[in-house]
């Protein structure tokens, strides 16, 4: 039997990377390599994922993992294959926030890396040495999206959403002394020089009381201290309405007028638009050929 190696969604949570949101890849219980059909596996609910032939040499230098699990060795594809592997699959903003958990990832579970933290060079140079595949364009533009990893998938959304909408990223992981807690605190992010500040509250803040205590400390000393605190929630990331709000409220701290149109930049965030509206209209152009009888 053919050993098997696996990548996708299934390598991201063997190597405990958070999952970027694919409805298209999430109906499979584990995602395997394949590099011609007539060497998949037959196994149930199981998506087989394509190795492109220009990875292929990449995959040999950045080499296949191997863990342990109840004494059986288990293979699948170093993070940055599989991050190539899935952009086919995913939104730009995916592509890129897949990027930025890899990143922190690394930083923060290093094994997987050979005992070295990853970095947005690192992932420059694997593209540089790999020909073309599908998604390997939204792979480079996620290059200049991030400058640094964030502390979560929905943080980079977050920042991801505003600069989406016309607003300059913000400066992630900031770092001010504030006098009234007589100490430094980190934020997530932050427009110092407007002193507005942006901060991500998901579930988890919430459920563990002493951060919950912790987080609303430092944002009464940062207002105190004559900043604007901005608290972003799930619904303002994952609504279709959210985002542009956001973006506006954000916009109205800064005293500046929100476009909807992403600065130059950052101009292939608008891809993910280009590509629904594609979709949509692919999908109307259907149904109307199945209202009058022809097979599409």
């Amino acid at each position: 039997m053919r050993d098997l190696v696996y990548t996708g969604f299934t390598a991201l949570k063997l190597c405990r990377i958070e999952l970027p949101h694919c409805p298209r890849l999430s109906g499979a219980d584990f995602h395997v390599l394949y590099t011609n059909r007539s060497k998949r596996h037959a196994r149930r609910k199981t998506r087989y994922l394509h190795l492109p032939e220009s990875l292929t040499l990449q995959q040999l230098t950045l080499q296949q993992l191997t863990l342990s699990h109840d004494g059986q060795t288990i293979t699948c594809t170093h993070p940055l294959t599989t991050w190539a592997i899935l952009s086919a699959f995913l939104s730009q903003i995916e592509t890129t926030t897949l990027l930025d958990a890899i990143l922190r990832a690394s930083a923060a579970r290093y094994s997987f890396t050979g005992g070295r933290i990853l970095t947005i060079a690192d992932a420059a140079q694997f593209l540089d040495g790999t020909g073309d595949f599908p998604g390997k364009r939204k792979c480079q533009e996620a290059l200049s999206l991030i400058d640094k990893p964030t502390d979560s998938v929905m943080e980079c959304r977050t920042l991801l959403s505003l600069m989406r909408h016309g607003l300059a990223r913000p400066i992630v992981h900031w770092q001010i002394y504030l006098e009234e807690l007589r100490m430094t605190v980190t934020v997530d992010a932050a427009y110092p020089e407007q002193k507005v500040i942006i901060e991500y509250d998901g579930d988890a803040h919430r459920r563990d009381k002493r951060q919950y205590r912790w987080d609303e400390r430092k944002r009464q000393a940062l207002r105190a201290a004559g900043y604007t605190v901005i608290v972003v929630f799930a619904d303002d990331i994952l609504t279709d309405d959210g985002p542009a709000k956001l973006a506006e409220r954000v916009g109205r701290a800064l005293g500046s007028t929100v476009s909807g149109i992403p600065l130059p930049r950052y101009r292939s965030l608008l891809g993910d638009d280009r590509r629904r509206k594609a979709r949509d209209r692919q999908r109307a152009y259907r149904r109307r050929q199945r209202a009058v009888g022809r097979k599409v």
